[in-house]
């Protein structure tokens, strides 16, 4: 049980170390996360529809992920964000986890870990935003008594947001990420999250098993 003391300090991090780097205004991820910490396994990938709305843009995006090894997982967004609720623009985003806790397995440790990255980048109309960072995420999979699952899950990211409109502008900037993952079977999983990063708002989502 001593090897799992060292995983609250990290639960407590993704609760207050946000409130840090919003004092500045940030404009934020425009793709949400909606990821929860496992991954989907070697060799099989889902396909997905996201939207978001978000107190600096509405955003409509879809997803493909692929498990590159039982505990690894990419995936890519592409769709459109607007910012001034009149011309969309369009985005691109890429992100990577790599699962090093699993309840799974045998130690059970409380609840599932993955650490990864992100990239993000949209223009509004010749406003370039780019965010590159890193993602902590955590989840716990309860199965309910009809067998389907309730999937809550956390994610933390520490990010570069670079504004760029003829003059280029970096800033550190932090993100909350907390939602649940609702799979009533194997192959779909519907999402429900909250953001608060700069861009704060609900984002929802569906995935569906495709190999």
């Amino acid at each position: 049980m001593k090897k799992q003391h060292w995983i609250w300090p990290i639960v407590a991090l993704l609760m207050i170390v946000p409130n840090w780097g919003n004092a500045e205004e940030a404009v934020g991820l425009a793709s949400g996360s909606l990821a929860i910490a496992e991954s989907c396994g070697f060799g099989e990938g889902n396909v997905g529809a996201i939207i978001g709305i978000g107190d600096n843009s509405n955003n409509f995006l879809g997803s493909i992920s692929y498990g590159f090894s039982q505990y690894t997982e990419g995936r890519l967004k592409l769709g459109l964000s607007d910012a001034d609720r009149v011309d969309a623009s369009l985005m691109f985003g890429a992100d990577f986890k790599y699962q090093f806790l699993s309840r799974r397995d045998s130690n059970n440790p409380p609840l599932d870990m993955a650490l990864g990255g992100f990239f993000e980048w949209v223009d509004y109309d010749g406003i370039s935003v780019m965010e590159l960072g890193g993602q902590i995420i955590g989840s716990y999979n309860a199965t309910l008594s009809n067998g389907q699952h309730l999937i809550p899950y956390g994610r933390f990211g520490i990010r570069i947001e670079n504004v760029s409109n003829g003059n280029s502008e970096s800033d550190l900037r932090f993100g909350l990420n907390l939602g649940t993952k609702y799979e009533p079977s194997r192959d779909l999983g519907f999402f429900a999250e909250f953001q608060l990063d700069g861009n704060t708002g609900l984002w929802l989502g569906v995935e569906f098993r495709a190999f």
